[in-house]
């Protein structure tokens, strides 16, 4: 038998609407070089060297400005619109609940370098606090009293002789291993700018002290290796770049580097650094870094995501150390997130027409994994438009079950209140809290400190947050003369207590003169009370077939579920947040209980979701814009169809015939006013 099917294509402008899921999968990757470092020490003790003054050196390429190239990925040329509100905006916070509270909040580093930005990385350990800048860096314990510093950061590199004795070029990157109880620090040096070669010059501390003796190691490149990120993981140091050639330092792509970390703590000199080359289709990565008392499951790989244009691309690195060329690095999904624009955002400040950068082109350091045994978490976030040029942060939290990663969870902050906020870091603790810090500056608000969050259990629903903001530092001056801002800063949790966050940023004290914050906070236990049962969907009126997202947004804390879906499959289920299909037309009840130890409450809803046959609907499309690409031809089995450079065309009333059951080529070609893009298609087929 035969049916009219009738073909439905979508044709749209992409940048409305990208689909990354769609994306050529497990892509993997063999490793370019393995080389071992062109220069190992073991330093004196830290606190017997006389600390280096940090001051301004003569870098006459630098202009005072640390490098950090950005706008070369293709996919982030193009502007982002945003069609209507962004769909996860959280713009309020319910009054009644509770903040954050501030623990120790001292001074950190200033700019005593005379650069900007200062690349604001911090980590701390069981008995330290350990700051970083571009281009000093300072050692507290943990009631914030000074044990070492301010001081240049060469200083750790002291008598460590070679091309870059005489640099101090920036940024830094500072974690504490808790499972080793070491320090690892780093930074490039680009002492032949802008040719080559280059190194990244990365000290791993022998014991917990970190005023104490360093294994010092340097890595040559042959392209320079801009923004540094690494991540913790128990078979290595894990370090995403973004790769510039020399002498026109044109963009030469990603690149993942996996350095031997059970070597580099012993203090092999001949410690291996793994290279992978990602060419330039993707860039700006962040490693998963591991906190908590769980490591991930044996033999796990690392991690590695970066931001598309409205999706996560999830990355996996494995490494063999007994026979490196086993090694691969492997793209084996990309997440559709909600949508968002990255473009247009203008960070202004009070009394000066000085706006700050957004850097909204890239995910926001660091990427931050736990692994609960029921589940692996990972946080990351990144700047987005969320209206009239005002910056939010947009968060996220993946999960993996055991299945692969998905986002659990995603949110925009954004309270209404004009402010921009912007350049946040993200991490959870051990109790499942979440917390955010970020700078914040308006029309009327000084560049300022603060922090914001979620405490476990989501209690007013997944992506909202609970923790209403706190302040840890209100500014008084705006910064002019250089938009740069950040270009990262860091939010860490103690190891001590696995529970308590420590933050590091920036605020001006007028022209270049940049400071920083150190301030640890906590949120208070809550008092347990019964919960109280509450509901939403994503939809309550679907077609037959149709699904339906539920979210528990009951208070209280409940820790179990208990749902009662009638005409829906399934018909129950005791997750938090399930998904139902509805196969029949009709309007069903649904039910939910919810318990924990101070009591359990039921709400039913009756005749919450309607069913109807499904109609036959089109969709619509508001991609009008043909300046940089558009679908030029559609070829479904024999049937061809060409069209010039234009936006959406409804080419509905056109029928192809084809068997039940066959198999049909689709095949779509592009069209390009000029440059070559990576185009993200969907394709619908009603019949």
């Amino acid at each position: 038998m035969k049916k009219n099917y009738v073909l439905l294509i979508a044709l749209m402008v992409l940048i409305i609407m990208p689909f990354g899921t769609i994306n050529a999968q497990e892509q993997s990757i063999q490793p370019e070089k393995v080389k071992t470092p062109i220069h190992f020490d073991v330093s004196k003790k830290l606190m017997d060297v006389e600390p280096v003054v940090p001051g301004y050196r003569d870098r006459t390429w630098k202009d005072k400005v640390v490098k950090n190239m950005d706008g070369f990925l293709e996919e982030f040329k193009r502007p982002s619109v945003m069609i209507g509100e962004d769909p996860v905006l959280q713009d309020e916070i319910a009054s009644s609940r509770e903040t954050a509270t501030v623990g120790e909040n001292f001074p950190g580093v200033s700019n005593l370098s005379g650069v900007a930005p200062p690349d604001t990385q911090g980590d701390v350990g069981d008995n330290h606090y350990l700051q970083m800048v571009n281009s000093s860096f300072q050692i507290w314990d943990k009631n914030g009293s000074s044990l070492y510093g301010p001081a240049d950061i060469i200083t750790i590199w002291n008598g460590f002789t070679g091309p870059w004795s005489s640099t101090n070029d920036g940024d830094p990157i500072v974690l504490y291993d808790e499972y080793t109880d070491r320090w690892m620090v780093s930074q490039f040096s680009l002492p032949n700018y802008p040719s080559g070669p280059f190194y990244e010059l990365i000290a791993v501390s022998q014991t917990s002290d970190p005023t104490g003796a360093w294994n010092r190691y340097a890595y040559e490149f042959s392209n320079m290796p801009d923004y540094p990120k690494f991540g913790i993981w128990p078979d290595g140091f894990y370090m995403a770049i973004n790769q510039f050639a020399p002498p026109s330092l044109s963009f030469a792509g990603g690149g993942i580097c996996v350095f031997d970390r059970d070597a580099m703590i012993s203090g092999d000199p001949n410690a291996q650094m793994i290279f992978f080359n990602l060419g330039t289709s993707y860039g700006s990565l962040l490693p998963a870094d591991v906190d908590g008392a769980t490591l991930p499951p044996s033999g796990a790989p690392n991690y590695f995501i970066n931001l598309g244009t409205s999706s996560l691309r999830i990355w996996e690195v494995d490494v063999d150390w007994n026979n490196t060329s086993n090694s691969s690095t492997t793209l084996v999904s990309t997440l559709t997130t909600a949508s968002f624009s990255y473009s247009c955002i203008s960070i202004n400040q009070p009394g000066t027409s000085q706006t700050l950068d957004a850097l909204a082109s890239r995910l926001m350091f660091r990427l931050q994994y736990r692994n609960f045994g029921t589940h692996q978490s990972m946080v990351t976030n990144h700047t987005v438009n969320v209206g009239s040029s005002r910056a939010g942060v947009r968060w996220y939290e993946l999960r993996n079950t055991g299945s692969g990663w998905s986002i659990y969870q995603q949110g925009t902050y954004a309270p209404a209140d004009g402010n921009h906020r912007w350049m946040g870091s993200i991490a959870m603790n051990g109790n499942g809290d979440i917390g955010l810090g970020y700078s914040v500056s308006g029309s009327s608000t000084y560049p300022s400190i603060r922090v914001a969050g979620q405490t476990a259990g989501a209690p007013n629903g997944l992506g909202v947050f609970d923790i209403a903001e706190t302040s840890i530092l209100e500014g008084s001056a705006s910064q002019t003369g250089v938009n740069r801002w950040g270009d990262y800063s860091m939010m860490s949790v103690d190891p001590s207590d696995d529970a308590t966050f420590w933050y590091t940023t920036e605020y001006s004290s007028g022209g270049w003169n940049w400071k920083t914050q150190v301030a640890s906070f906590y949120y208070s236990e809550p008092v347990p009370v019964a919960p109280v049962a509450d509901f939403s969907a994503d939809a309550t009126y679907v077609g037959t077939g149709g699904a339906v997202n539920f979210q528990d947004q009951s208070t209280g804390n409940p820790t179990s579920w208990s749902w009662s879906f009638p005409g829906g499959t399934p018909s129950t289920s005791t997750a938090q947040n399930p998904t139902v299909y509805y196969n029949t037309a009709g309007t069903y009840d649904v039910t939910l209980t919810v318990t924990n130890s101070e009591g359990n409450d039921t709400k039913t809803v009756t005749g919450y979701i309607t069913v109807e046959d499904t109609p036959i609907t089109y969709c619509a499309s508001q991609g009008t814009n043909s300046s940089y690409e558009w679908i030029s031809n559609v070829h479904f089995g024999s049937y061809s169809n060409s069209s010039g450079a234009a936006g959406y065309t409804d080419f509905t009333g056109q029928v192809v015939s084809m068997d039940a059951g066959s198999n049909v080529s689709v095949s779509l070609t592009p069209g390009f006013s000029s440059s070559t893009y990576t185009e993200y298609w969907k394709v619908w087929i009603d019949y």
